[in-house]
């Protein structure tokens, strides 16, 4: 696939499927890449029975950008491909972009799906993007499957003294506070099956709590069979060996991301939350990671997610700072599926 570059001179960009076994590594090109374009989520979704497929990009024999896609279903056996905190890319040019496009459509045709949704890393001008691609509406952004585009980051490159010193006082209180009460909270590593029904029991709640949407029952229990194959650990709080909280964290690069958890109705007084938290991201210190990833913040003008903003607060006041990812893009191939997918989700945003 050859393209006229802005220079005039040609470019040939190749853009080859990875098979099992061949080496698909996107940290090579962006060191804090998310794990999500990780061979290992890849497969934590074909373990459910999704399509699944990943790709390097050459640009003459250099590797310029790692993407995997999910294929992901819609209503009426309608489907759209998404590409989850990617294309990693460090080819910014106009005829990357172009190039990039017209693959992806090709892709989704041959998929017979309605859009491709991506949101590159690292992130990309708006604007530039624009050019080349369908820019998402707000009201189309929210769903379990896609990703939050600001996240809360923690630098773990200070003491255990100077994190708790740069928190907020009472998020600091609140983990004294714990040990005061008796919350205990420790590190599991392995066995990891034994704590799932309880995990899936605390974390349904707090969805139901909270207005979230989670994936099926199995996609959860498969991530957990298949831990032991990833660098994750699970921090638990207890009170009287009744468990009140489990939080799990994935290792990948040089960042520890909270993934998933749940907590008790029971006994919040006793702040468990904060006590798991902490426990994580001392255990994190320990393997030597540079950040630790609190997951999704609200966005600033988003005036209808109410509990959405008491969880942003909550986060932001363990200290930080936050990460802006790219807009979330599509390339459109059905127009008229697209509109009506649009459209249903503007009526569920709007609960009308």
């Amino acid at each position: 696939m050859e393209r006229q570059n802005l220079t005039g001179m040609m470019t040939n960009f190749k853009f080859q499927e990875v098979t099992e076994g061949e080496s698909y590594d996107p940290s090579s090109l962006c060191k804090d890449v998310s794990f999500t374009q990780a061979g290992f989520y890849g497969d934590w979704h074909i373990s459910v029975g999704r399509t699944v497929k990943r790709f390097l990009v050459y640009r003459n024999q250099e590797v310029v950008a790692y993407f995997l896609f999910i294929k992901c279903p819609l209503l009426f056996g309608k489907s759209y491909l998404y590409i989850p905190y990617g294309p990693v890319i460090k080819d910014f040019s106009a005829d990357f972009f172009a190039a990039l496009q017209r693959e992806l459509y090709r892709l989704a045709k041959r998929e017979n799906a309605v859009f491709v949704r991506l949101d590159f890393t690292p992130p990309v001008a708006t604007s530039h993007l624009s050019k080349f691609f369908t820019r998402v509406s707000l009201h189309s952004r929210y769903s379990a499957f896609f990703q939050p585009r600001r996240e809360w980051f923690l630098n773990l490159e200070k003491s255990a003294d100077e994190l708790l010193a740069a928190m907020h006082e009472k998020t600091r209180y609140s983990i004294r506070l714990a040990e005061r009460k008796g919350v205990t909270a420790e590190i599991v590593t392995r066995d990891f099956d034994r704590y799932f029904d309880i995990f899936y029991e605390l974390m349904s709640a707090t969805a139901e709590r909270n207005g979230f949407s989670l994936h099926q029952k199995s996609y959860y229990k498969n991530i957990f069979r298949n831990l032991s194959a990833t660098n994750a650990y699970l921090s638990i709080a207890k009170y009287e060996e009744k468990i009140l909280c489990v939080y799990l964290i994935v290792i990948y690069g040089r960042t520890a991301h909270y993934l998933y958890g749940g907590s008790s109705t029971q006994e919040r007084n006793r702040m468990p939350t904060y006590s798991a938290h902490w426990m994580a991201i001392m255990h994190a210190k320990q393997f030597h990671c540079k950040y630790y990833n609190f997951g999704g913040i609200g966005e600033e003008n988003d005036l209808l997610n109410k509990k959405m903003t008491t969880l942003t607060f909550y986060k932001k006041r363990f200290g930080g700072f936050e990460v802006t990812h790219s807009d979330f893009f599509d390339v459109v191939v059905q127009p008229l599926w697209y509109r009506l997918y649009n459209f249903r989700k503007y009526l569920k945003r709007m609960n009308i």
